[in-house]
């Protein structure tokens, strides 16, 4: 044997660093198949539960671990497997029992498997329906507008929706206004359907009500509901809201002797149910409305009406028909000026004064009295059948030549609250039905007049505060504003205002 010598020279020192060896990395997939994706347990006939076998396969060439299962949607299943934590080698399979108790005519749930697979969520649809009955009422809730108190109409049809016979075994109808009649037969199969009529006739016109149509049936609540709501329903705006929307115009014609006041709107009618005052800072204030009195009974129907487009003429000092007249002696009435609304009706005892003609006796009182009128500076909101809020001001003026205490009535309807005033009641009192009535007191010094041919002064009181408005459908009308004062005669008189419209979209 030949050795072979093999030397080497080092010329200094050399580090080496050994580094350890990588083994290769794992390869491979770990994917998870989940059969089936639906279960559909059918229409069962009784509560005994019924089961079935979704099976979970590892059909990678890695393990998968399978974390949760867990179920959603109807409570009627519950499930059964292997552990907490499931590991699945490859070609390995588990099988999650699903058990199903007919809870409902509509049993829809969802299994959710969690894993690392590379699909790490699936989703296996569960399907199951108990024999049951089931109802549903389209629409859900009646409302009815009666206008001037006449009877009215409306549908709601009941839906046999279930998976058995629904069984309709009473029908009682709660709201001496209403009653409800034909369409439900004792028995209705899956599937059909039958209409209930039911008529809502006021006590009195005007009125609001509500009330309920009570359906007793075998689901499994036992009964079924229909909420009835009635309000009272005019075809014509009054005239704080018409002047609110834009939609009236107010002034003197060209010879001075005559008030137009021109509906714009192209389709609603304006009606004026009272005299109101009509107040100008160039010309005499006004009185204006129907000599004939005839003021109607329930706001806003009155015997002037203004048709779309249309407009009326209020002569000055007329016997009969439209008619104005002035509250003020010192100022002359201008041609051709504008003037505003304020929604305040004319006091007494100056409306009889002036529906009896007598201009001057009008003039008379104010000069020896203190003279109060009431006011809102808006008379109409707008909100959604959700409610909503508003800011509403009210006022009360001194048209008098005496100072006067006056006391002004804002009532606050049930479920409507109201907050935020810029000038704190001085107390509240219990209303009728609920209502909360917020009074404020207040001293108002008698009116300054400047001249035949400048604007009169007139004190004042405002108050602005937030009005709170329920859920509500159709029209509300609030209790008009009320302002109570003692006259120079020791005389109790009041003035009211025009009531607030709430419109609820």
């Amino acid at each position: 044997m030949r050795w072979v010598l093999l030397t080497i020279g080092l010329g200094g020192c050399i580090e080496t660093e050994l580094e350890a060896v990588k083994p290769d990395t794992i390869e491979g997939v770990r994917t998870l198949e989940v059969d089936p994706g639906l279960v559909d347990f059918g229409l069962r006939s009784s509560s005994a539960p019924v089961t079935d076998v979704v099976t979970l396969t590892s059909t990678g060439d890695l393990p998968v671990t399978v974390s949760t299962i867990d179920l959603s949607g109807s409570t009627a299943y519950t499930l059964t497997w292997a552990s907490d934590t499931l590991v699945l080698e490859p070609t390995e399979s588990a099988e999650v029992v699903v058990t199903y108790t007919p809870a409902s005519y509509d049993d829809d749930g969802q299994m959710v498997v969690r894993s690392d697979a590379s699909e790490p969520e699936q989703v296996v649809e569960l399907l199951g329906a108990g024999l049951y009955p089931a109802i549903d009422i389209a629409p859900a809730s009646l409302y009815f507008e009666s206008e001037y108190g006449e009877s009215v109409r409306e549908d709601f049809i009941v839906y046999s929706i279930g998976t058995a016979d629904l069984d309709i075994s009473d029908m009682y109808v709660q709201g001496a206004q209403f009653t409800a009649e034909g369409g439900v037969p004792d028995i209705l199969a899956p599937g059909e359907s039958a209409t209930v009529t039911v008529t809502y006739t006021p006590e009195v016109e005007g009125e609001t009500a509500t009330g309920k149509v009570w359906l007793t049936t075998n689901t499994p609540l036992g009964y079924a509901i229909v909420p009835l709501e009635a309000q009272p329903y005019y075809p014509c705006l009054g005239l704080g809201e018409a002047w609110d929307r834009g939609l009236l115009e107010a002034y003197t014609e060209f010879d001075g002797l005559t008030l137009h006041v021109g509906n714009l709107s192209d389709t609603e009618e304006v009606c004026i149910d009272n005299w109101y005052v009509w107040i100008s800072t160039e010309s005499q204030d006004l009185g204006a409305g129907d000599m004939d009195a005839d003021f109607g009974d329930v706001y806003p129907t009155g015997s002037l009406t203004i048709a779309p487009g249309d407009y009326l003429q209020f002569d000055a000092g007329a016997d009969g028909g439209s008619s104005w007249w002035c509250m003020e002696l010192y100022q002359y009435t201008q041609p051709n000026k504008n003037y505003d609304f304020i929604g305040a009706r004319v006091p007494e005892p100056m409306l009889t004064s002036m529906l009896g003609a007598n201009q001057d006796d009008v003039w008379a009182f104010q000069e020896d009295h203190p003279v109060m009128i009431a006011a809102r500076e808006t008379n109409y909101l707008s909100v959604g059948e959700g409610g909503g809020t508003g800011e509403v001001t009210i006022r009360a003026l001194n048209m008098g030549s005496a100072a006067g205490d006056v006391e002004i009535r804002e009532t606050i309807p049930a479920e409507y609250t109201a907050d935020g005033f810029s000038i704190a009641p001085s107390r509240t009192e219990a209303g009728a039905d609920g209502a909360t009535v917020y009074v404020f007191d207040a001293r108002l010094a008698a009116r300054e007049i400047h001249g035949q041919y400048e604007q009169v002064s007139y004190d004042e009181v405002s108050i602005t505060y937030t009005l709170h408005v329920p859920a509500c459908r159709g029209r509300q009308y609030l209790p008009v504003m009320e302002t109570r004062w003692d006259d120079s005669d020791d005389t109790a008189r009041t003035a009211t205002a025009n009531p607030l419209v709430v419109n609820c979209d």
